[in-house]
């Protein structure tokens, strides 16, 4: 056979193959959930969600919930070995299927021939949201196993599959029923920790700028200690209101930056009635205009603390921040002046 008759016919066997494998687990598919149908109940509050409202979300401490999920088969064939089980990690778990009953963490059902050919029932579990208890991550301590308060997943699983010869463990899983429940399990604890630590962080970020122990405190948080992490950013935020720039240094920096605008006046008046004999008059000139630069640098810097010192509850530093705003209205004026005056040095000789 020709050479050029290889590929074309490895192609078509690749393909054959493939076809075989996307058939083959097309008909593992053997049950559906009905997203539409399914629902969970919460049976504190009364409240009634679609299964998929559910998904992601963040449930209650101590909630108790109840999840009827409808099933449906996919018309693929069904071997006699298949099971259905059902997994969750709710706290007090109580399983229907059927006329069954059952409250262990995970449960065979659907079994046999005979149970296969009826019509599959709908799924209902009740149980109790678990304590937001997880897994810490220690620094320099990877090897101990601790624990720590944080949102933590909760899941409840329906897979085919086969069992393994003791008839209560899955041997061979067949099929994962998506989507599978997935939300994490809080309380108004951690929630109320995290607005609180939110807002002193950003509040401490206005006043300083960003700092790496922000981060630091924020995952103190994430790796299960809110409680900790809400208290450190308090104090965060208040070591930030002493680290602002007071009033006093704002009018020091304000004196110094008078200080370079009669420098340069005494400039203008010292070259244009004729001292300085041999003077760079350009060398001149480009200095005053850095110094307006750095000027209006200084200017913004101000504009920026003024801005800070307007949103305080204390009306003194509020009053001041007015007071600010109108030195750096004359600053911009000045830093004027001084480029006008480095333009006239240039023009004079």
């Amino acid at each position: 056979m020709s050479r050029c008759l290889y590929f074309p016919l490895a192609v078509l066997a690749l393909l054959a193959v493939l076809l075989l494998v996307v058939e083959a687990a097309a008909v593992q598919e053997v049950l559906k959930l009905d997203e539409d149908k399914s629902y969970v109940r919460n049976l504190d509050t009364g409240i009634e969600n679609n299964y998929t409202d559910i998904l992601d979300s963040e449930q209650l401490e101590g909630d108790m919930l109840e999840f009827h999920i409808y099933l449906g088969k996919t018309g693929n064939p069904i071997l006699d070995d298949y099971v259905l089980e059902l997994r969750t990690n709710l706290d007090n778990p109580e399983w229907k299927f059927g006329d069954n009953l059952s409250h262990s963490a995970n449960w065979i059902v659907w079994k046999g021939k005979e149970a296969h050919e009826r019509v599959v029932p709908k799924v209902i579990l009740t149980g109790e949201v678990p304590k937001p208890i997880t897994k810490v991550k220690e620094p320099g301590f990877d090897a101990y196993d601790v624990y720590g308060i944080g949102e933590e997943e909760v899941y409840v699983e329906l897979t085919v599959g086969m069992t393994a010869r003791d008839a209560t463990t899955l041997e061979t899983i067949v099929q994962k029923l998506e989507p599978a429940m997935r939300f994490l399990c809080t309380n108004e604890g951690i929630k109320r920790a995290k607005s609180e630590l939110d807002a002193n962080l950003e509040d401490a970020k206005e006043k300083i700028g960003y700092y790496p122990l922000e981060e630091d405190i924020r995952d103190l948080y994430k790796e299960g200690h809110p409680g900790w992490a809400s208290k450190l950013s308090e104090h965060y935020k208040e070591l930030s209101v002493g680290a602002e720039p007071r009033p006093v240094e704002l009018y020091v920096i304000v004196a110094i930056l008078f200080g370079l605008l009669l420098g340069a006046g005494l400039v203008y008046v010292y070259v244009s009635r004729g001292g300085g004999t041999g003077v760079d008059v350009t060398e001149i000139a480009s200095e005053l205009d850095d110094t307006s630069g750095r000027i209006a640098e200084k200017s913004s810097s101000i504009n920026t603390i003024s801005a800070k010192l307007a949103r305080s509850a204390d009306e003194e530093q509020r009053g001041t921040a007015r007071e600010l705003l109108k030195l750096r209205a004359s600053l911009n004026e000045l830093a004027n002046e001084i480029r006008a005056i480095a333009d006239r040095i240039r023009g004079s000789r």
